[in-house]
């Protein structure tokens, strides 16, 4: 029985991921013109200083990842990225999952290798913070996705076993994470990114496929 669903933020909830790396790509371009697109398919999903050190490294600038990420977030983004409207990028569906786990007793929560006070305005923008009875970020664990801390911890502060969840992931190392904890994962397939699924015990083209999971399961 499925006793609460575990939501991933970037990709699942808002539909972040293309925008991301092409402002990084961007970035990283100031410094190496060579990387290619493809190169930073292996920074979806990780916890920030995990990122910023493969971004540090791909960039061949000699910038700490540190100096790298100040420089990105208070200068670069100001000066190229824009506003980001993330209620463009969220998916609706999350709300009508969000509905039917409250009407079912099912307990909610999103699981995020971003910071948490990112995670907070996002979800807080798009409207859905306060439907969430838990919200876990990467700040919360020593070890980022793909260790399975985040889910693990999400499940105790829910107050359920892993395998009582059900998580909604769209990259590898989430869907490892998650894995990796013993929940039941779903994977919100994307063809735009060459994720590995296999790890997933079931893909899923849409967010709302997770209440008919969730119908089955309980």
């Amino acid at each position: 029985m499925m006793k609460a669903v575990i939501f991933d933020m970037d990709g699942v909830i808002v539909d972040t991921e293309p925008m991301n790396q092409q402002r990084v790509l961007q970035y990283i371009r100031q410094y190496n013109s060579s990387v290619k697109e493809k190169d930073l398919d292996v920074l979806v999903g990780r916890g920030s200083k995990e990122t910023w050190d493969l971004i540090a490294s791909l960039s061949g600038s000699g910038k700490s990842a540190e100096e790298m990420k100040e420089e990105f977030r208070f200068r670069w983004i100001p000066r190229y990225g824009g506003k980001t409207d993330y209620g463009k990028l969220f998916r609706p569906a999350v709300k009508e999952v969000l509905a039917y786990a409250r009407r079912n007793g099912i307990r909610t929560a999103v699981a995020s290798s971003t910071e948490y006070a990112k995670v907070k305005a996002i979800l807080k923008e798009v409207g859905v913070f306060d439907s969430m009875d838990a919200v876990i970020s990467g700040e919360d664990c020593s070890r980022p996705k793909p260790f399975p801390d985040v889910y693990l911890e999400t499940a105790k502060r829910l107050g359920v076993s892993p395998e009582e969840c059900l998580v909604i992931e769209d990259s590898t190392v989430g869907i490892e994470a998650a894995h990796r904890a013993g929940t039941f994962v779903a994977a919100l397939v994307d063809n735009r990114f060459p994720f590995d699924r296999s790890r997933a015990d079931i893909a899923i083209a849409s967010i709302a496929d997770a209440i008919l999971l969730l119908d089955k399961e309980n």
